[in-house]
């Protein structure tokens, strides 16, 4: 299950449109900006920039938006 780490109308709208249209089993996992969890050593253990989003698949971190989108096309190319 993929595992995306988001925030609402933000650069990982594109991933989010993505995952629900090819209909993949993802879960969203809201990033709290207000408490600067992005900025959070945990965080930053998976996206070294600290910014959203941050896309998990299968224990990788990938990160910035267009990354992921691409990635996600070529693992599903259906």
């Amino acid at each position: 299950m993929y595992q995306l780490y988001y925030y609402p109308n933000n650069a990982s709208l594109a991933p989010h449109f993505l995952l629900h249209f090819m209909e993949l089993d993802y879960q969203l996992l809201l990033v709290d900006r207000k408490s600067s969890f992005h900025k959070s050593a945990e965080y930053l253990k998976l996206n070294p920039a600290g910014r959203i989003p941050t896309l998990i698949d299968d224990g990788m971190a990938i990160f910035e938006s267009s990354a992921i989108c691409i990635h996600l096309c070529e693992q599903n190319p259906k």
